[in-house]
């Protein structure tokens, strides 16, 4: 008996461990679209605005050796404040990309949960650039809904690489 303990145990630990590894790499090769992409060959530094029918970030970017400092808010763009009451749960994604615009690296860099709309989330971050990554952008993926007394609603939205398919 507790040898099956001991095995369940491992098997578990195993899968977590398996599960984790495999969400961090889950856009890298994505081909990203080219709108909204933000060169950083060289880096630009200073104010910037990235922006789509979702959401809005204005970002200040500084490159510091082989790493880049980003500072910035994200808010909610003019769409979702007409549509919906709140936002159920958003996540802010930063893609690092390569010459052919395809995900190097990339990082959840703000998530915002049951907030109201005219809400703002700011973040900071320090990532390490590598020596492939010529551009980066913006996505995102979350939920809106509206607490109408008639019926309640939601939406599901996102913005993301797009994954090849084989």
């Amino acid at each position: 008996m507790k040898n099956n303990v001991l095995i369940i145990l491992f098997f578990l630990v195993g899968l977590i461990l398996f599960g984790c590894q495999t969400t961090t790499t889950y856009y890298q090769g994505a081909k990203a679209d080219e709108e909204g992409v933000i060169s950083l060959v060289p880096v630009q530094a200073g104010q910037h605005q990235w922006q789509d029918l979702y959401v809005t970030v204005d970002f200040d970017l500084q490159q510091s050796g082989d790493n880049l400092d980003i500072d910035g808010v994200l808010s909610f763009s003019d769409s979702p404040k007409i549509n919906y009451t709140r936002v159920r749960d958003l996540k802010l994604k930063l893609f690092f990309l390569d010459q052919d615009m395809r995900v190097v690296d990339y990082f959840d860099i703000a998530r915002t949960l049951s907030q109201n709309l005219d809400d703002e989330t700011t973040f900071s971050h320090t990532m390490k650039l590598e020596e492939a990554v010529v551009a980066m952008t913006f996505g995102y993926e979350g939920s809106f809904v509206d607490n109408d007394p008639k019926g309640f609603s939601g939406q599901t939205v996102w913005k993301l690489p797009k994954r090849a398919t084989n």
